[in-house]
């Protein structure tokens, strides 16, 4: 029908845009943070735009809900506000006929929000981790900045590291400070990593070491051919590798905190066809009332759906809601907020006022 395509395609349009302009809002903050990671030497350069690529999957299922939501209050604002909406009710195109017209938008994008929570973002981590944890073992020597001052424990541990070659480093150079006052140089010309104990070490080869307390005379110095020391930052193979866990397996799981997880999952897609719903009603407005005049509402439904996941998710890890019991809680709220701005805006309102008038005045 003319005005079912009419309606899908400028639903599309507003979502389309706002989708794009909040996607490359979180790009740029994604890149920004793998730049830096990558200037502290913690991430391998080549690994950026790969990194990136997977973050944004899992920026996807943030960003179409939202998308989806306040595009369709852009859209539908801009009918009420050259008074398209209401023409279009008024030829018999109600607020029921409106919903199927856009359901076979909302309906699509939902389903893809779910299908990327529950399995795309969870295979997009288990990639991402593999890769990282490929790059660090092919290339160790990514597992420690070159080239420049590093420092830890503000600034009482200070190391320099001039070059890496073949997987030995170069020139090292190490200034420790401890709590009583005490400080160490350290030097060396070599320095291979190791693994000891499950933690990887800079095993200074051929190197000395002067230490003293500050203002006394009895400074030492030790010659030595091999000493082990963790130099600021290193980062070990693990370091910050969180195991994502297949939807499946959370299923299986009988643990409240995998049905919390499980419950956040499932919630992503549903929240999106929900929003859809609401945002149909709440776009009802007068006519030439303008386009953004209740985006106000539409931002603190979004706050609020968004705030009650992570509380209901609190209870489920508790284990004190099941996770159908959450869904129900959750989503069924603002299920009940949308068939009350539906029945409202059909006049539902309207009708309870004046029967109530009726009611007096037959009284």
């Amino acid at each position: 029908m003319i005005l079912a395509r009419y309606l899908r395609r400028e639903a599309l349009i507003s979502i389309s845009a706002v989708a794009i302009v909040l996607m490359l809002i979180m790009a740029t903050n994604l890149l920004a943070r793998a730049l830096s990671l990558a200037a502290d030497g913690t991430l391998p350069a080549n690994l950026v735009p790969v990194l990136l690529g997977f973050n944004l999957v899992k920026m996807l299922m943030y960003v179409f809900p939202v998308a989806l939501f306040i595009g369709l209050m852009f859209a539908l604002g801009r009918l009420n506000r050259d008074s398209e909406q209401t023409i279009i009710r008024s030829s018999g195109f109600g607020l029921w006929r409106i919903t199927g017209a856009l359901l076979p938008v909302a309906v699509p994008l939902a389903l893809f929000t779910g299908w990327v929570s529950l399995f795309g973002w969870p295979m997009a981590e288990q990639a991402r981790d593999r890769m990282v944890e490929t790059a660090q073992s092919d290339y160790v020597g990514q597992q420690v900045p070159v080239g420049r001052f590093i420092e830890a424990n503000e600034g009482r541990l200070v190391a320099y590291v001039g070059g890496v070659e073949n997987g030995t480093y170069r020139r090292i150079f190490v200034f420790d400070e401890s709590e009583d006052g005490s400080v160490a140089v350290e030097s060396a010309p070599t320095g291979v990593m190791v693994e000891e104990d499950g933690q990887r070490y800079i095993a200074l080869q051929d190197g000395r070491r002067i230490g003293g307390a500050i203002g006394q005379s009895d400074w030492n110095r030790l010659d030595y051919e091999r000493h082990l020391i963790r130099l600021p930052g290193q980062v070990d193979e693990d370091d910050g590798q969180a195991t994502v866990r297949t939807s499946g397996e959370l299923w299986t799981s009988g643990r409240p905190d995998d049905r919390a997880d499980l419950f956040e999952r499932i919630s992503q897609g549903i929240i999106a066809l929900v929003l859809v719903l609401i945002a149909i009603p709440l776009a009802q407005a007068p006519p030439r009332s303008g386009r953004y005049g209740r985006l106000f509402w539409a931002f603190l439904i979004y706050a609020l759906y968004f705030n009650v996941i992570p509380l209901v998710s609190d209870q489920i890890e508790d284990d004190s809601v099941g996770l159908f019991g959450g869904l129900l809680i959750a989503h069924g709220l603002f299920l009940l907020l949308w068939g009350l701005l539906f029945w409202s805006a059909r006049g539902g309102w309207g009708r309870l006022k004046r029967q109530w008038m009726l009611r007096r005045e037959h009284a």
